[in-house]
């Protein structure tokens, strides 16, 4: 979990190396100035397939950037909103020209744009698996028509006897939905949705998914205001193991066969 989080702004960049030495993408964040000098640093020279949770811009505004930085990029994978839905956060959320233009310049670029698909594998290679759990368009979802974090990709990345949920910014109404309804969302480790913050999905949510480490893209202002006081009081009641960007850093996940180890930076 890549430190993308600056000052007040939250931003989501997970950078995934696989067994191969391939990498892969679950978001790309919207600070480029952090995300590209990390890539450098590990000499990141191309991923194969970037991952776009929703199209919120702090989950995909750097993809251009990466572009730029020469590294390639094989394919990206996106959940698009109805354009009702989207343009309905303007100017503050989600704004469809600007997506329109962002595809338009990566398909420029030569980067194959896919839209993702409920229970689709997105990854299947050497004892990995990433697949798409659950994805809604905001408008046919089990919860009527909802807002565009609600249309946020929930994907499962497994490996030997670890499981990671990847949940965007998965919001309260969906989250409701999902902890009375889902049978798959359980796992080792969380990646918070929402930044943390209050409206993101309930505490009957976390208890369905029973992770022992949980992992918050925030900055630490945001993770210590009132805004995350009831997520970060019930992580801290049940004795969850909690790393936050804007107080460790990066975070990294080691997964191996039997375990897996966390740390930060």
């Amino acid at each position: 979990m890549v430190d993308v989080n600056t000052g007040e702004a939250q931003a989501d960049a997970h950078l995934i190396r696989m067994p191969d030495g391939g990498y892969q993408m679950i978001d790309a964040g919207d600070n480029h100035d952090r995300l590209i000098p990390y890539l450098r640093e590990r000499g990141v020279r191309r991923v194969e397939r970037v991952f776009i949770s929703h199209l919120h811009k702090d989950h995909y505004g750097a993809l251009p950037a990466i572009l730029e930085a020469g590294i390639g990029i094989g394919e990206v994978y996106l959940n698009y909103p109805e354009r009702s839905v989207c343009d309905n956060e303007i100017p503050w959320g989600c704004d469809y020209a600007h997506i329109e233009q962002t595809t338009a310049l990566l398909r420029r670029k030569g980067v194959s744009i896919i839209e993702v698909e409920p229970g689709q594998v997105l990854y299947s290679k050497g004892g990995v698996r990433l697949e798409v759990l659950y994805a809604y368009s905001g408008i046919n979802s089990p919860v009527g028509t909802t807002d565009v974090n609600d249309t946020s990709v929930i994907m499962a990345l497994a490996f030997g006897r670890t499981r990671v949920l990847f949940t965007g910014d998965l919001n309260s109404r969906l989250g409701t939905y999902l902890a009375a309804h889902a049978t798959d969302i359980k796992a080792d480790i969380l990646k918070v949705p929402h930044h943390g913050t209050e409206g993101v999905a309930p505490n009957d949510f976390f208890e369905r998914v029973g992770a022992s480490v949980a992992v918050v893209p925030s900055p630490k202002s945001l993770w210590l205001s009132d805004r995350s006081k009831r997520i970060r009081r019930y992580f801290n009641r049940k004795g969850t193991r909690t790393l936050v960007n804007g107080i460790c850093g990066h975070v990294t996940v080691l997964i191996r066969q039997d375990d897996f180890a966390v740390s930060c930076r």
